[in-house]
């Protein structure tokens, strides 16, 4: 079936097509099961964002600095074990961190970040999921669960990472609603929040 962002007062109809969707959710079960096996036993898989528009260099653990250019988000080759860790960018304070997860996103800069979640399906768009947060002195209304600027934010449940957009619609193989979840930057938040909810 297909599912388009919740349209909050034109619904719009779904189309069937189970066969194409039970060979990709096949292919996506026996993808998630191989990364689980590998993401489990090498430490965590990290990102590393530069939100700011200048170019910045990160150390962690004072290995060698790793240069992200302006608004650079980086996936890194190795993992990063859990347990205590410093992080550094350039010459600035050193910033601890006790890493708990196994898939981050490390925030050097200490930017603000917002998790946002977006239904799909059709009918009325549910606000059960709404909050108001506070950003920069002014307030948002909707479903942001989740506002932070530590040093990392868990990305294992985000369906959409900073450098990825939200879907017009999506494939599922049985009917009713589903929300996926998406990292915003502020600034990036911000402009979306403009488009989506004004």
């Amino acid at each position: 079936m297909e599912f388009n962002k919740i349209d909050y007062f034109y619904p719009k109809l779904l189309n069937i097509n189970t066969m194409k969707n039970k060979h990709a959710y096949l292919s996506l079960l026996i993808f998630s099961l191989i990364f689980l096996m590998t993401s489990c036993f090498g430490g965590a898989t990290y990102w590393i964002d530069n939100p700011t528009d200048q170019p910045i260099e990160v150390s962690i653990d004072g290995k060698d600095p790793i240069t992200l250019n302006a608004k650079e988000y980086k996936k890194m080759d190795e993992t990063i074990s859990e347990g205590e860790h410093t992080m550094k960018v350039g010459d600035g304070q050193e910033i601890k961190f006790t890493l708990d997860k196994d898939h981050v996103t490390l925030n050097p800069t200490l930017s603000t970040y917002v998790v946002v979640l977006q239904e799909y399906g059709t009918g009325l768009a549910s606000s059960d999921n709404d909050t108001i947060i506070k950003i920069d002195g002014k307030e948002y209304e909707g479903p942001f669960p989740i506002v932070t600027n530590d040093p990392f934010i868990y990305t294992g449940n985000i369906n959409f990472l900073v450098d990825a957009p939200f879907k017009d619609e999506i494939s599922r193989s049985s009917g009713g609603t589903v929300t996926l979840r998406k990292l915003f930057r502020k600034d990036d938040f911000v402009e979306f929040y403009k488009k989506e909810y004004n």
